[in-house]
């Protein structure tokens, strides 16, 4: 699945990361500059946003790395507030390598969030109010800058991880839970699940944040929804050019049945039982060029039999293989290759 780094306004690049290039969204500031308007500190906004990035670049160390030990090297990635995203779809037979990668991400956050924790309740730091999710803690008078600094950055690797569990692509959690769905169902089929799942997970968070007056919970869950949106549609168009491709297989089978045991009689004239569709589907790149040749035809012109179509296709689709590679055939004309060798075995057959 294309992760949709679109949708992340703008970002700037700030470097590579065990030779990955790593860009920043501007959401991160955003993010930092909203803690800071809540808690009316320059201080806090420094600190969340010195503690967000720091934590993000060691979630994508953590990423890359397991990345490499499976043997995949993406494109780049994208930091947001909410993790990372690849910005060039896996592949389906790199889904498993990259559900391995995101387990070691969600394995590294619960044992940072457990550390902090542990350091946290030794230096008696720890109250209730840091567990709550997407929630900055008030700082007394008195805090030191390390006191402030040791709990915005339990607070925002504590969320990272919450994040991370988002039951959805691209979240770690989503890519899981996506990976099991590929074990029993089609790839497509559980990408649109997955997608829709995350639909109404980031759905469900905008009416919580309504509800109860979250702002930031709000915010958080308006950005999920537009990521799923933009995955629900690149499922959808891949979900028609599947349903294309297999109509053109089923319109070539039906195309194929006249190629079977004919008498002498009925073999005379092919053209009688193709007709026009049959010489006006697969001779041109578009349907209009296919219904001007149709229209604007000399039909006092003896047609070409069926051997000098079969030719001339063959012929144009070979110059084009030898000269682009088979990366530049569309599935149109994969599809007459398939089907003229199939009529070239069948009439070896018969001889």
């Amino acid at each position: 699945m294309r992760s949709s780094p679109e949708s992340l306004i703008a970002s700037l690049p700030i470097g590579t990361l065990l030779g990955t290039p790593v860009r920043l969204s501007a959401l991160i500031l955003v993010a930092a500059i909203a803690a800071g308007w809540q808690q009316w500190d320059p201080v806090a906004a420094t600190l969340v946003l010195t503690t967000l990035v720091g934590f993000l670049l060691l979630q994508s160390l953590v990423w890359l790395v397991a990345a490499r030990k499976q043997g995949l090297y993406p494109g780049s990635l994208q930091l947001w507030p909410g993790g990372r995203i690849c910005t060039e779809a896996p592949l389906p037979q790199d889904l498993l390598g990259y559900a391995r990668c995101s387990v070691a991400v969600i394995v590294a956050g619960c044992v940072s969030t457990a550390g902090l924790l542990l350091l946290l309740w030794q230096r008696e730091l720890l109250t209730s109010s840091l567990l709550l999710p997407l929630t900055l803690p008030l700082s007394a008078p008195t805090d030191d800058f390390v006191t402030r600094g040791l709990r915005l950055g339990f607070v925002v690797n504590w969320n990272l991880l919450l994040v991370s569990l988002f039951p959805a692509r691209p979240q770690d959690l989503g890519h899981v839970l996506h990976v099991l769905l590929c074990r029993r169902l089609p790839y497509l089929t559980a990408r649109s699940i997955s997608a829709r799942l995350g639909m109404f997970c980031s759905a469900m968070c905008v009416l919580c944040g309504f509800v109860f007056g979250q702002s930031s919970l709000l915010a958080f869950g308006a950005f999920l929804t537009l990521l799923q949106y933009e995955e629900l549609r690149s499922v959808n168009e891949a979900t028609l050019m599947a349903r294309a491709e297999q109509r053109f297989k089923e319109l070539a089978q039906l195309l194929e049945l006249d190629d079977g045991p004919r008498s002498d009689a009925d073999s005379e004239d092919d053209d009688d039982l193709t007709g026009p569709l049959f010489e006006n589907s697969f001779s041109f790149h578009s349907e209009k060029e296919g219904w001007i040749n149709m229209t604007t035809r000399d039909d006092t012109q003896p047609r070409p039999s069926r051997e000098e179509r079969d030719e001339a296709e063959l012929d144009a689709i070979l110059t084009k293989l030898h000269a682009s590679g088979r990366d530049s055939l569309n599935p149109v004309e994969i599809g007459i290759l398939n089907r003229l060798s199939q009529r070239f075995r069948q009439r070896k057959v018969r001889r």
